[in-house]
């Protein structure tokens, strides 16, 4: 099995665009997202979702200066 990483997700933050995508493809329930070096819940209304790949669905469209990293395990 190969190490956790963290990398920067891939997408458009604008205050609308919700998808974003991890530089590889993830090991699904081994995702944890940070947004500006805060870890978000994914069960709370400001977490997020796992869309299977490298997809990941944000509860709360970030905004263009929100700085968002993936903490998972590259398959």
């Amino acid at each position: 099995m190969a190490l956790p990483v963290f990398r920067r997700l891939d997408g458009t933050a604008n205050g609308t665009n919700k998808v974003f995508e991890t530089p590889t493809s993830y090991l699904g329930g081994s995702v944890r997202i940070f947004r500006n070096g805060v870890v978000l819940d994914e069960s709370l209304v400001d977490g997020w979702d796992e869309l299977g790949g490298k997809k990941v669905l944000l509860k709360e469209a970030p905004e263009i200066t929100d700085i968002l990293v993936a903490y998972y395990i590259p398959v």
